[in-house]
């Protein structure tokens, strides 16, 4: 009778009924009466392939989890910036009212002064508006929703509710050309008061350079004049809409504009 060993898928089965003698992983054949044994020997180890290629980073990668070495330019905080004409929404008109006083024309003839100075400071594809109230009409509800950054790329503030929960800092509060607004000029008209909302002194709604009329302002260097109820959108009353009243208090008639979009 002839044994024999059994190979099955690379593996040495070792049939004690049939009489294969097996050793680690040698396989003896004892076909031959076992004068003439043949050992053949399986290689049971892994050799890695030989064209294995190391994976390396290239060398312009940041180091993984190095946050530190990524920056968002998206935010813009740099005064150098050559694009802040662009990226402003927000400033103090660089002139007065003129001889006009508190007659601007009403809401409309106040967001043209706006349009049109930002056209000229190359922002003028957004929206602006007045920061002004009147009957019925608030100011924060014209400005849009934020954020609002100045001519050289300083927030102004987040959104609505930021804006009037505390002062912009003098330094920031800007003509649209960038330059500070004088401190004899420092009355803003605004008509509102310190939330946002309709005060009832708006020169008629803006259309009045009388002196019997009034206009709520604000100051935009609040936070200088050492007057803790001072605030950028509301300081004082004016002592009246003719430009003389306003000019006597501090003020020449400027106004904020902010871009909805």
């Amino acid at each position: 009778m002839k044994r024999r060993g059994i190979l099955v898928l690379g593996a040495v089965v070792c049939g004690v009924a049939v009489g294969v003698a097996c050793s680690g992983s040698e396989s003896t054949d004892l076909s031959d009466g076992g004068t003439s044994p043949t050992t053949t020997s399986t290689s049971t180890g892994t050799t890695p392939p030989t064209n294995t290629v190391p994976t390396t980073p290239p060398v312009d990668a940041a180091p993984p989890g190095d946050a530190s070495t990524v920056t968002d330019s998206s935010t813009p905080t740099d005064a150098s910036r050559t694009d802040a004409g662009t990226s402003m929404s927000f400033f103090v008109t660089s002139t007065g009212s003129g001889n006009s006083g508190g007659n601007l024309g009403g809401l409309a003839g106040a967001d043209t002064k706006c349009q049109t100075l930002a056209t000229a400071a190359g922002a003028g594809g957004r929206t602006w508006r007045a920061y002004l109230s009147i009957t019925g009409t608030n100011a924060r509800d014209r400005i849009g929703t934020g954020p609002w950054y100045n001519q050289k790329g300083a927030m102004i503030a987040a959104n609505v509710a930021a804006l009037h929960a505390t002062d912009i800092l003098a330094v920031n509060a800007i003509d649209e050309t960038g330059a500070v607004v004088p401190t004899n000029q420092h009355d803003i008209l605004t008509g509102t008061n310190a939330d946002g909302t309709a005060n009832a002194a708006t020169c008629n709604g803006w259309t009045s350079n009388a002196g019997n009329q009034t206009g709520f302002l604000g100051h935009n260097d609040s936070q200088t004049t050492g007057n803790n109820a001072d605030r950028w959108n509301n300081a004082h009353v004016s002592g009246g809409c003719s430009q003389g009243a306003l000019t006597n208090t501090g003020g020449s008639g400027r106004i904020y504009c902010f871009a909805t979009n």
